[in-house]
């Protein structure tokens, strides 16, 4: 077997000839190619195009993956090119992309490893700085996602998160029926949101049937207008999580007030009054029957926070509003301050929270990808800007999947 048929082999490389190879003195292993294409091709749209005659092409080197541990670079003459659609461009090449100095192949391999373990590692691993590790995540996002993210999107969800101090956010969209981050930007006001609808276009607007928030006007004003047909479900965690906050403020006020005796028996009871029923120990059911016999007020607010997500579990439209309405009579009479405010905040976003009866949709998928987003960012020990964070939850979140070598 001849040296260039072995080195063709060992590559793997489509579209490309091995014209000579040879291994220095270093050991680094350096295979001159061609592209097997017969005219040469534009790099930025990938036309035929014709090569300009009169001037030289310059001689271009790629990184590619090792072989038996040591480097390999791929040599070629790289020439510039008249294209009809994109005026003078440089020539495309089949085995890399446009602007990298490393092969597709080894940035695919760099971009898997991105997606397993942090930047840095990778960096030291594969012998690249910091920086070039970010850029390659990029190009591969840049290539992988070809817009096919944005089409067919029906069920959404709609939430921010924190990546910095002092006030730094993404906001982040959600496909609920494929599970993957379809968009994300800098800012969690309705100007950022509005460039997502921008981008999606009236037509995919249109088609978009629910979308999960929670009571934020940043993310349904922009909603309202530019997906006119699309329900507004207020997220079922984020109601309760308003709820909670309100059993722990009337808690707080009561004990505050309390004498020195009954401060002693309601110390510690925060959780028992905040979780589910189902999942309180022993312990906790134990004082949640002292908070009962010891302050009603606390435990009338323990009771309003449970009957509200009966609301939830109601089989129709008409079971959930009898249900609401009587909880929102007792609320406004409790006198307890924070249900008679929280009643009334419920009752004006009322029709959003009743829509998850038929659409059962809720914002837990948006904040479990959130919570692999706060991993990809704490991995890095943080990101320098919002745009390497986002490139990261598109090689990640997105659904770009990379198989390694030997896979």
């Amino acid at each position: 077997m001849r040296m260039t048929t072995f080195f063709k082999k060992i590559i793997g490389l489509l579209q490309t000839i091995v014209e000579w190879a040879a291994i220095s003195e270093g050991h680094i292993t350096i295979i001159d190619v061609r592209p097997r294409w017969r005219r040469p091709r534009c790099s930025k749209c990938g036309k035929k195009a014709k090569r300009l005659h009169g001037r030289k092409g310059k001689l271009r080197t790629w990184r590619h993956l090792g072989i038996w541990g040591k480097p390999v670079w791929l040599r070629c003459r790289v020439y510039r090119v008249l294209c009809s659609r994109c005026g003078v461009a440089t020539m495309a090449v089949p085995w890399a992309r446009v602007g990298s100095i490393f092969t597709r192949a080894f940035e695919d391999e760099v971009a898997w490893f991105l997606q397993k373990t942090n930047q840095a590692a990778t960096a030291a691993y594969f012998g690249i700085s910091w920086p070039t590790a970010g850029k390659i995540a990029r190009r591969v996002v840049a290539e992988k996602l070809d817009g096919s993210l944005l089409e067919n999107l029906r069920f959404l969800g709609i939430d921010e998160i924190s990546y910095g101090r002092p006030r730094k956010f993404l906001t982040v969209v959600l496909d609920h029926q494929r599970r993957r981050v379809v968009w994300a930007a800098e800012g969690q006001s309705s100007k950022t949101l509005t460039q997502f609808f921008h981008l999606l276009g009236p037509q995919r607007c249109a088609t978009i049937q629910a979308v999960s928030m929670d009571m934020d006007l940043a993310f349904e004003v922009p909603t309202r207008k530019f997906a006119p047909n699309a329900e507004i479900v207020y997220d079922r965690f984020h109601i309760v999580q308003l709820l909670s906050k309100a059993v722990d403020e009337v808690r707080r006020c009561e004990v505050k007030k309390a004498p020195a005796e009954e401060k002693k028996q309601l110390k510690s009871s925060r959780y028992a009054l905040l979780k589910n029923p189902w999942r309180l120990v022993p312990a906790e059911e134990d004082k949640l029957s002292t908070v009962q016999k010891t302050n009603k007020r606390i435990y009338r607010a323990y009771l309003l926070k449970e009957m509200f997500q009966t609301v939830f579990d109601a089989s129709c439209l008409e079971d959930a509003s009898a249900i609401f309405n009587r909880w929102f009579g007792w609320a406004r009479r409790s006198a307890l301050e924070p249900f008679a405010k929280l009643a009334l905040t419920l009752k004006s976003h009322l029709p959003g929270i009743l829509r998850f009866i038929d659409q059962r949709i809720t914002n837990s998928p948006v904040e479990g990808m959130n919570s692999k987003i706060r991993m990809i960012s704490h991995r890095a020990f943080g990101f320098r800007s919002g745009a390497a964070l986002i490139a990261m939850i598109q090689l990640c979140c997105s659904g770009i999947t990379l198989t390694p070598i030997g896979h």
